[in-house]
């Protein structure tokens, strides 16, 4: 069996190595234009930066497991390999192949693997010729041997209290699954509340792995495959043995809705069962543990009274707290708070985040001795590094972007500015590294900016390639508003946040005022909309997630869903035929008359549609406007190709319309002569 699946997991990767090399010559435009640069990264370089997830210590602390998940614009998919940390001898190795990448509903699933007690191997699910099932990599580099896979997918693993076994948790088999679908396509898909309107009925998304039809579960557009709601097995597998036990879980419960309800208080359990708690809202909460006969105790001092922490977890082996801090840019600080002397230290300060992921809320991997983080800064890419409890210094042990961070960077400020109204808020800045003799155009996005600024928050935009490219930008936070405020008030906030940045740039002789472009993905999205209707700030704009319209509320409105509600509390806006007027002030389908900058709109397959009613009614008017939508994509975006290409055309958007630029890459001339029609169109209505 172990040599069998070994050569299926390698055979797997010699095939995608395979259609790797077919590709460079099939999509060799990709590449045209793109030539290495003195400066930052490509924007195919900026697609394939590795990530760093899943970190987990060993038995005895000595050595830390971690995958590193990098994407492949030609392959179009993740290579996703496992390493060992050796935190002794300061080395990191490549020690098993992680399968193909888990999509799932616009993320890719993981989890931190289970070591064996031995600390020899560790055991973690890999999706390996189409099945899920739990694998056992030796931590020698030797290989990695199937322990189990069944009809049904393991949807979930976990370590289990007594530290010899792990729980995982399979659901219907896949052949169940496959045959539903099938039922339902050929007698027709009952159109209830669970099924959403708005993508494709039948095997529209990714569900654990494959492409399939999806249900809504309860929650705003939370999704789940279409046998959600069926029974789920629960597995206790010995560690030593092998040996499996099973019993019936529970069916999957409706989550209720939580919006306007107060954030979760961060908890973390000591193996004596004590639990530390983090309560209060999140820019203000208070460090404090309950021991397991009852006595409570507070943390005394104030980088764990009123502070922004965002992660817990505990020091093994002693009474101690480790917790992270962030500031309003989220830059994060470890430090540990020793219950026995009452005493907090700052162990470390990042540029970025210091988690245990791409996460900010992702506790870094803590041993007795050693903190094991993701370290990754505006313009620094992730990698790994060890810093020690005792002395505070820091390792780095694996840096999969190494050659990326050996390039030249750009300029970076951390701004902070205050609006009309008296708050105060926050935006991470980029000034290209070569001094220019004219004001530079402007890119901003909104949103907010944790790690590495590779693409903001959706990763959508190319913010370094921009800045190479001339422009100064701008990734802004979202300003803090109450939990009582509405959508509308907080687009007036982003607006306030974006003209008063501008007039301080504008102040410092920074940038051209007349060529501002905006970005933005989900609530980002929303904002820059806001502004192209409400302003003339914009010379261009570039969104990746539809706004509010009345069209696409009657397709969530069925009886039984909880859109109407969420809408009601978030936007405060009924039926768009008995609320008319809330509607028009912020609908931009409803205001196309208000909105002459150039928009670029693309988006997911699962939400396109949601848009139609804007790009039909824009497409009528003299506002140049292009519509996109990706197939097989959800709210995010995950496919390497489509990421590219999403990056590719907004690169070109913002540079055509705010530097007239046209690259000269026969490949894009048809989509320079749309452009260059939508502009003249624009213009000779302009002197009608």
């Amino acid at each position: 069996m172990r040599t069998r699946r070994s050569i299926l997991i390698t055979s797997g990767r010699l095939r995608l190595l395979q259609r790797v090399a077919m590709l460079t010559i099939l999509l060799a435009p990709v590449a045209s234009g793109e030539a290495a640069q003195a400066g930052g990264p490509t924007l195919r370089e900026l697609v394939e930066v590795a990530d760093i997830e899943a970190l987990a210590p060993s038995p005895v602390g000595r050595m830390v497991a971690f995958r590193v998940q990098r994407p492949s614009v030609l392959g179009n998919s993740y290579a996703i390999d496992w390493y060992v940390a050796d935190l002794a001898t300061g080395r990191s190795s490549r020690v098993g192949d992680g399968g193909a990448p888990i999509y799932n509903d616009g993320v890719i699933e993981s989890e931190a693997p289970v070591w064996s007690p031995d600390g020899r191997s560790f055991f973690h699910r890999a999706l390996v010729d189409g099945v899920i099932g739990i694998w056992r990599t030796a931590v020698d580099g030797s290989g990695s041997r199937l322990v189990m896979a069944g009809d049904a997918d393991v949807e979930s693993l976990a370590a289990a209290p007594d530290g010899s076994s792990l729980i995982y948790v399979t659901g219907p088999t896949r052949d169940e699954i496959l045959r539903a679908e099938r039922r339902e396509y050929d007698e027709g898909i009952l159109i209830d509340e669970s099924v959403d309107m708005s993508q494709n009925i039948y095997r529209g998304a990714w569900v654990h792995g494959r492409l399939g039809s999806q249900r809504l579960i309860g929650r705003w557009y939370s999704r789940d495959g279409l046998l959600w709601r069926a029974p789920r097995t629960r597995h206790r597998l010995e560690m030593r043995t092998l040996a499996t036990t099973s019993e019936p879980e529970p069916a999957p419960g409706v989550e209720p809705l939580t919006i306007g309800s107060a954030p979760a208080a961060l908890t973390a359990t000591s193996a004596s069962g004590d639990v530390a708690t983090a309560t209060g809202e999140t820019a203000a909460r208070s460090l404090s543990v309950r021991r397991s006969n009852g006595q409570s105790i507070a943390c005394p001092a104030e980088s764990c009274r009123n502070a922004r922490i965002v992660a817990l977890t505990w020091r093994p082996g002693q009474d101690s707290v480790l917790f992270t801090t962030a500031d309003l840019h989220f830059r994060q600080k470890l430090h540990v708070w020793s219950l026995g002397t009452g005493l907090v230290r700052q162990l470390a300060a990042g540029e970025g985040l210091l988690s245990g992921g791409r996460q900010p809320q992702t506790p870094c991997a803590a041993t007795a001795e050693n903190l094991v983080c993701v370290a990754a800064g505006a313009a620094s890419p992730p990698q790994v590094v060890r810093i020690d409890l005792d002395t505070r210094e820091r390792t780095v042990l694996l840096d999969p972007n190494a050659g990326l961070r050996a390039r030249g960077t750009p300029r970076v400020e951390y701004l902070s500015w205050r609006l009309a109204d008296g708050r105060s808020t926050t935006g991470t800045i980029f000034f290209p590294s070569r001094p220019s003799e004219t004001r530079a155009p402007v890119f901003l996005t909104y949103y907010y900016c944790p790690g590495y600024l590779r693409g903001g928050v959706g990763d959508e935009f190319p913010l370094l390639p921009l800045v190479d490219a001339g422009f100064v930008v701008g990734c802004l936070n979202m300003v803090p508003f109450e939990r009582s405020a509405d959508g509308v008030d907080l687009y007036r906030s982003a607006q306030a946040s974006v003209e008063s940045l501008l007039d301080m740039l504008e102040r410092r002789g920074a940038i051209d005022r007349a060529r501002v472009g905006m970005g933005g993905f989900s609530a980002g999205s929303e904002a820059a909309m806001w502004i192209a209707m409400n302003t003339d700030l914009l010379a261009a704009a570039s969104i990746s997630s539809p706004p509010y319209e009345p069209s696409a509320y009657w397709m969530g409105a069925m009886r039984g869903r909880d859109n109407p509600r969420v809408m009601r509390e978030f936007m405060r806006a009924g039926p768009p035929d008995e609320d008319e007027e809330r509607w028009r002030v912020f609908a931009p389908a409803l205001n196309v008359a208000r909105i002459s900058t150039p928009l670029l709109m693309q988006f997911p397959a699962q939400e396109v549609r949601h848009a139609a009613e804007l790009h039909a009614r824009l497409s009528n008017t003299a506002t140049p406007v292009e519509m996109y939508g990706f197939p097989e994509e959800a709210h995010v975006k995950i496919q390497p190709r489509h990421r590219y290409a999403v990056y590719r055309r907004n690169a070109d958007w913002f540079r055509y319309w705010l530097q007239n630029y046209v690259d000269p890459d026969p490949a894009r001339a048809e989509q320079y002569r749309r452009w260059e029609g939508l502009r003249l169109r624009q213009q000779r209505s302009a002197a009608e």
